[in-house]
């Protein structure tokens, strides 16, 4: 009795003792290791598979009460929410992970696989449909964008020192569409590092609700039906315990604070 009382006192000591990031990491690693066992049991036991979901995401939200903030938790707890079929948390913690690393393959891969699943998938607006097909690139990895538009800074430079020796029309010409390709990728990249082309505030995260027109249960629906978790949306403004939001086909409504998280 006496040993057993000295063993746990000397854990409790090196629990308190152990640095805080040393702490995060530990649990960090439990984390995973349940998130990956949890995967191989739900080829067998889907029961068991969810519970091991379960005790993954109270780690990993453990880590983020304590204030740990990186791409690799955020992406980690969305995998392990949409895992454990909650893909309105799983959407909102791919959001913040994009909010964190903008340039995270990873958490735009998954986001947008994850957006095809999502029950109201809100089709762009034609003035949407038209800037994306005019700007096709944009959508490109942005490792691809970012090579591209090193190459063509490259063969700029390398054409402007030819002109130093010898002036030719092919010169000119080659230096007037590879600073057209820098500079339309270098605002590629610039609006993917600075997020200005994700206006994405908040996310659904009930199963549905139903949107209204104005900030209160008073006012009329605004949609014929509700929308589903995993719904997207920008905010427009915040009054009482309401949001008017803009969701991704530019339709505007109101929606309950308690029904939506917020990815900043």
């Amino acid at each position: 009795m006496f040993k057993a009382i000295l063993i746990t006192l000397f854990v409790s000591l090196g629990f308190l003792t152990a640095s805080p990031a040393q702490n995060s990491q530990r649990v960090f690693e439990e984390a995973n290791a349940q998130f990956s066992e949890a995967n191989k049991a739900a080829l067998t036991d889907p029961t068991k598979a969810q519970e091991l979901y379960g005790k993954a995401i109270l780690k990993y939200q453990l880590m983020l009460d304590q204030g740990v903030r990186s791409p690799a938790l955020h992406i980690n707890l969305a995998n392990a929410y949409f895992q454990s079929g909650q893909n309105g948390y799983a959407v909102l913690h791919y959001q913040r992970a994009i909010s964190l690393d903008p340039t995270n393959a990873d958490a735009t891969h998954n986001l947008k696989y994850l957006r095809g699943l999502v029950v109201d998938e809100l089709p762009p607006s034609r003035l949407q449909a038209f800037r994306e097909f005019v700007t096709f690139w944009h959508d490109w990895p942005f490792t691809l964008r970012l090579s591209v538009f090193v190459i063509a800074n490259v063969v700029f430079w390398m054409l402007a020192a030819r002109l130093f020796s010898k002036r030719s029309k092919i010169a000119y010409t080659g230096i007037a569409i590879t600073s057209a390709v820098a500079l339309v990728f270098g605002i590629s990249l610039l609006s993917t590092v600075n997020r200005w082309d994700n206006s994405i505030d908040g996310v659904v995260v009930e199963r549905e609700i139903i949107a209204r027109q104005g900030n209160g249960m008073i006012y009329a629906n605004a949609f014929d039906s509700p929308l589903h978790t995993g719904t997207e949306f920008g905010v427009m403004e915040k009054r009482d315990n309401w949001f008017h939001v803009q969701l991704l086909n530019n339709e505007t409504c109101w929606l309950p604070e308690n029904s939506v998280e917020l990815v900043r």
